[in-house]
């Protein structure tokens, strides 16, 4: 009876063992079945960035309904730049699903619409991958020969005039301050005094114009590449903000000093001694260092909303931003050149100071204001 009683129990063990394996290849078979089936999304991104985390929240959500592998991609990485110019992408956070890119523009925070348009790029993509869509070490040899032949790409079409024309404009407002009205009647006057000639006036204006673009253009062009680091992308926008806030209450401050009669916080004339030993020596270079150490004297005035260009064009593609960054310098220098050139053409410094005397302080209040107007923009990401 025990015997029995024992070999019942083994043919129940067995079988519930033969259940058990069974159940687990079918699960395992499953799994492989969706894994297989799941539609691949890539997600491009930015340390810190609150819209992609939505968008990561949407997709998570989608997730739970339609199987789907996520990629995600830093928009700075060398494998997130190949693949926002491979798919054309235009914002961050862009979403790629197949051949099928959604711009952060094509629903603006409406979460809803974003959960619809992800459905929707799902239902449309097709069982094979396209030949296009390559994840990182996939790529074909076809492809990698292709890329080797053509070399690196600019993309003309992702320049926008419209872009062009606000960053020029931005740029035109950051450099026509009282800072720069100031330190140009002083050179163009010693250059007058000591040379006597328009021509050398107009040769100073070009060289001192130049000596600050460059400074300026690299110092945007290091800024971009530190700006790739994560944790300083992370905490960029929050260092930022504080910044513009201080920066903006600072010319206002400076706005109601002028007002009372009072002199100002932003003065540069500590710097004309050095600047008149440049002018003495006559030579272009001299002119063009002038410039290069005024773009450091300039700074407090158009620091807060250079910095805060730099990280709107953070998010562009390399080429974009640095096309972008190209006009926004050029408008900084515009003032210099046309208030050079007016002079140049008759317009006394006495008149230019006088302008400057009469205007700095609105000058002052404006821009204070805007820089603070800038500030929850920037923080919440709006702009």
């Amino acid at each position: 009876m025990r015997i029995g009683m024992s070999r019942n129990a083994a043919v129940s063990l067995v079988l519930a063992f033969i259940l058990l394996a069974s159940a687990a290849l079918l699960l395992s078979s499953g799994s492989a079945v969706a894994g297989k089936d799941a539609a691949e999304v890539i997600l491009i991104k930015s340390p810190g960035c609150t819209k992609c985390a939505a968008a990561e929240r949407t997709l998570d959500k989608v997730g739970q309904d339609v199987p789907i592998n996520i990629t995600s991609y830093y928009y700075y990485s060398e494998e997130g730049h190949r693949i926002i110019k491979q798919y054309r992408a235009k914002d961050v956070p862009a979403i790629i699903i197949g051949m099928q890119v959604i711009n952060y523009r094509d629903y603006e925070k409406d979460n809803v619409l974003l959960e619809s348009l992800i459905k929707g790029a799902l239902s449309n993509q097709t069982a094979d991958i396209p030949a296009a869509f390559t994840l990182p070490g996939n790529e074909s040899a076809e492809q990698n020969l292709s890329a080797a032949a053509n070399g690196p790409s600019f993309n003309l079409q992702e320049i926008s005039l419209y872009t062009i024309s606000v960053v020029l404009v931005a740029g035109l407002v950051a450099g026509f301050n009282p800072c720069l009205l100031g330190i140009l009647v002083f050179l163009a006057a010693s250059v007058l005094s000591s040379a006597g000639k328009r021509r050398e006036l107009v040769m100073m204006v070009v060289f001192f114009s130049l000596g600050i673009f460059t400074m300026y253009f690299l110092f945007g062009l290091g800024m971009r590449q530190l700006m790739q680091t994560e944790a300083i992308a992370a905490s960029f926008r929050y260092i930022l903000t504080v910044f513009l806030l201080l920066a903006g209450l600072s010319q206002v401050w400076d706005a109601l000093r002028l007002s009372q009669g009072r002199p100002s916080i932003f003065r540069t004339d500590w710097a004309f001694k050095y600047f008149q030993a440049g002018i003495d020596k006559g030579r272009f270079s001299s002119y063009f260092i002038i410039g290069a150490l005024f773009s450091l004297v300039k700074l407090p005035c158009v620091g807060a909303v250079y910095l805060a260009i730099l990280d709107l064009f953070s998010q562009r593609s390399y080429f974009e931003g640095s096309t972008y960054l190209f006009f926004f310098n050029l408008g900084v220098i515009l003032p210099i050149i046309i208030l050079g050139g007016a002079i140049a053409l008759g317009m006394s410094p006495e008149q230019v100071d006088a302008f400057r005397k009469d205007h700095r302080v609105g000058m002052r209040l404006a821009t204070g204001l805007t820089l603070m107007a800038l500030a929850p923009l920037i923080y919440w990401q709006l702009i």
